[in-house]
């Protein structure tokens, strides 16, 4: 199994953070009115949060097509993913 300085585990685990962010945003968003600029705002960072993880996603799959030293087992993937 991977240890926790591996590059990968920390980028996954930040990614994690964030989707847990953005579900929890989700989530107030339904106790706030239908419409108005706190809405909007509240909206916007959601917004923000999404690209934010899309980024920290873009940066996993960069570390997994990369050649090191160690292969990564795809059977190591699904235990990270399960």
């Amino acid at each position: 199994m991977a240890s926790s300085s591996d590059p990968w585990v920390k980028e996954y685990n930040e990614a994690v953070k964030i989707a847990d962010d953005i579900n929890a945003m989700i989530s107030e968003r339904s106790s706030m009115p239908a419409s108005g600029p706190e809405t909007q705002r509240h909206a916007s960072a959601i917004r923000r949060k999404i690209t934010i993880l899309g980024t920290r996603l873009d940066g996993l799959q960069s570390l997994l097509s990369r050649p090191s030293g160690k292969p990564l087992l795809a059977c190591g993937v699904k235990r990270v993913f399960s």
